[in-house]
C-alpha cells in the first residue's frame, strides 16, 4: 500500500492507495471533482456524502464510488487525533476480506483531510461493480420473477449461499457490523448465471479473536429485518438449515436461534422507530401464535 501525505501551512492531506492511483491532483481535491458533470450523486446528507465519477486508475479510466464522511462533532475530531478515519477502517476492512477470500468492491484508496493533526473529512475510493444489485432487490426483481420448479430451485440456491456466507463469516471470526441487504451484492457472472454475493460498507470490518453469540444474532437480525419479507417460510428454513445444519440437535438449534433473532430484531426495529426513520416489517421469521 501507498502513503502519500503533503501538508500546506497546518492542513494535510493523506492518501493510502491501494491501487495504482493518480496520487496528484485527482487524488487530493475531491470535493472539486464532485462538481463535474460526469459525476452522479448517490446519496447527500450532512455527514455522509456518496457519488458515483470517472477515475484514473493505472492507465485506465474505471468507474468509482466516493464514500465521504465529514466529522462534525467536537468529540469525534479530538478522538480523531487518536484514531484511524472512517475511510481508512474501511481500506483495513476490505484489506481484511480479500486476504480471506471473499468477493467485494474493489478497493482503490482512502484519503484523509486534517487541520494540526485533526481529521475534518475522509474519502473512500472504490471499484463500482457494474451489473449488481442489492440482495433485496435482486430477490424481488430477478429471482421473485421466476416461476416454476426453476424459480424455486434458483431461490433456494441463493438462500443456501448467502447463509454460508454468513456461517463463513462468523466462523472465520470476522464481524461487520452492518450486515444489512443493502451491503450485499448480488451479481450474475458466468455461463451458468451463478451468483456472486459481495461485501461493500466496510468500515465496521474486522476480524476478532473471539466472535461473540450476540454478535452473531446481531448479524442474522440484520438480514432478517431487511430481507426476510421476501423470502417464503421453505426458503427461511433452507437458509437456517444452510446456517445451523440438520438433525433432531440442529432442529432444537435452530428453534433457540429463530427466538434470539426474532427478539434481537425487535429490538433493532424498535431503535429504527426511536431515530424517526421509517421502518417495515421485513422479518425472516414470524412468531406462531402461542397454544391456548
Amino acid at each position: 500500500m501507498l502513503v502519500r501525505i503533503s501538508k500546506t501551512q497546518g492542513n494535510s492531506t493523506r492518501t493510502y492507495c491501494f491501487e495504482t492511483l493518480d496520487t496528484g491532483e485527482t487524488s487530493i481535491n475531491f470535493p472539486d471533482l464532485f462538481f463535474q458533470k460526469e459525476c452522479t450523486t448517490i446519496k447527500f446528507e450532512k455527514k455522509i456524502r456518496v457519488v458515483r465519477m470517472p477515475l484514473h486508475i493505472g492507465r485506465t479510466i474505471k468507474s468509482v464510488y466516493v464514500k465521504q464522511q465529514n466529522v462534525l462533532s467536537f468529540g469525534q475530531r479530538l478522538a480523531s487525533v487518536f484514531c484511524a478515519s472512517a475511510a481508512l477502517r474501511s481500506l483495513s476492512g476490505a484489506a481484511t476480506l480479500l486476504q480471506e477470500g471473499y468477493a467485494i468492491a474493489r478497493p482503490v484508496a482512502a484519503v484523509e483531510y486534517r487541520r494540526w493533526g485533526v481529521l475534518i473529512t475522509s474519502f473512500y475510493v472504490s471499484e463500482e461493480i457494474t451489473g449488481a444489485k442489492t440482495i433485496a432487490d435482486y430477490w424481488r426483481e430477478d429471482l421473485v420473477a421466476r416461476k416454476g420448479t426453476e424459480g424455486q430451485v434458483r431461490r433456494r440456491r441463493v438462500a443456501t449461499k448467502l447463509a454460508r456466507l454468513f456461517k463463513s463469516l462468523h466462523e472465520r471470526r470476522i464481524y461487520h457490523n452492518d450486515l444489512k441487504a443493502d451491503n450485499i451484492l448480488a451479481l450474475e457472472k458466468g455461463p451458468a448465471a451463478e451468483e456472486i454475493l459481495n461485501l461493500i460498507d466496510l468500515q465496521g470490518v474486522r476480524k476478532c479473536y473471539y466472535l461473540s453469540r450476540r454478535r452473531r444474532i446481531k448479524n442474522l437480525a440484520q438480514i432478517n429485518r431487511t430481507l426476510g419479507n421476501h423470502l417464503t417460510p421453505k426458503e427461511k428454513l433452507t437458509f437456517l438449515q444452510a446456517y445451523v445444519g440438520d438433525g433432531i440437535f440442529f432442529r432444537r438449534k435452530r428453534r433457540h436461534l429463530v427466538r434470539s433473532i426474532l427478539e434481537e430484531t425487535s429490538r433493532q426495529m424498535t431503535r429504527e422507530k426511536l431515530r424517526h426513520r421509517p421502518t417495515e416489517n421485513h422479518a425472516f421469521f414470524e412468531i406462531a401464535p402461542a397454544p391456548h
